[in-house]
């Protein structure tokens, strides 16, 4: 997945104040993903679905409540975050989806993205802000096995296959946009 311009975003989240802002925006985005993911729960009949989805919110919880703290110790106000127009799209797009399999594709596209972006923070944070990276990336690390186990027993035909791979590269390209976007926001 990518990351258009990780040199310029090291760079610009190479000061605390502005690492806080990214976490800010990742504690919307995550409470965000709860809400939506919550909402969807009752359309999940399957139960091994469902521990999915519950695995995932509950997780961007715990993750939420991480990031805001951290945030918040840098000086950071994250219930102040607004996300750019780009930023809402993220949830629109999600939301639009109406099955399982093209949600837990959209999510799997989103979670490679920022895998690269914790790698991207992991490289400038401080010591605190490396602990609570950590954190959050073995759980992002086994969302990821999770949705591959769970995209081998489903994408079992070439359509599926070319369908996840689609999703996928929709979410890398929205999530790629927006970094531009909040590289901006963590300058001011």
């Amino acid at each position: 997945m990518s990351i258009r311009n990780p040199e310029i975003l090291k760079e610009v989240l190479s000061n605390p104040k502005r690492l806080a802002r990214a976490f800010s925006r990742h504690t919307y985005g995550m409470l965000s993903w709860v809400d939506l993911f919550s909402a969807k729960f009752k359309s999940l009949s399957n139960g091994e679905l469902r521990l999915l989805a519950a695995r995932l919110t509950t997780d961007n919880a715990k993750h939420a409540k991480l990031f805001s703290n951290r945030a918040r110790e840098l000086g950071e106000k994250p219930e102040a975050y607004k996300p750019p127009v780009i930023g809402q799209k993220i949830y629109d797009i999600l939301d639009a989806y109406r099955n399982p399999f093209d949600q837990f594709a959209y999510a799997w596209g989103s979670l490679l993205h920022f895998s690269s972006l914790l790698d991207v923070y992991y490289g400038v944070a401080d010591k605190e802000s490396r602990q609570v990276i950590e954190e959050v990336f073995r759980d992002v690390n086994e969302h990821l096995r999770l949705l591959e186990n769970y995209f081998e027993l489903e994408a079992n035909t070439h359509e599926k296959k070319k369908r996840v791979e689609e999703i996928k590269m929709i979410a890398d390209m929205i999530y790629a946009d927006r970094e531009e976007e909040e590289i901006k926001f963590y300058a001011e």
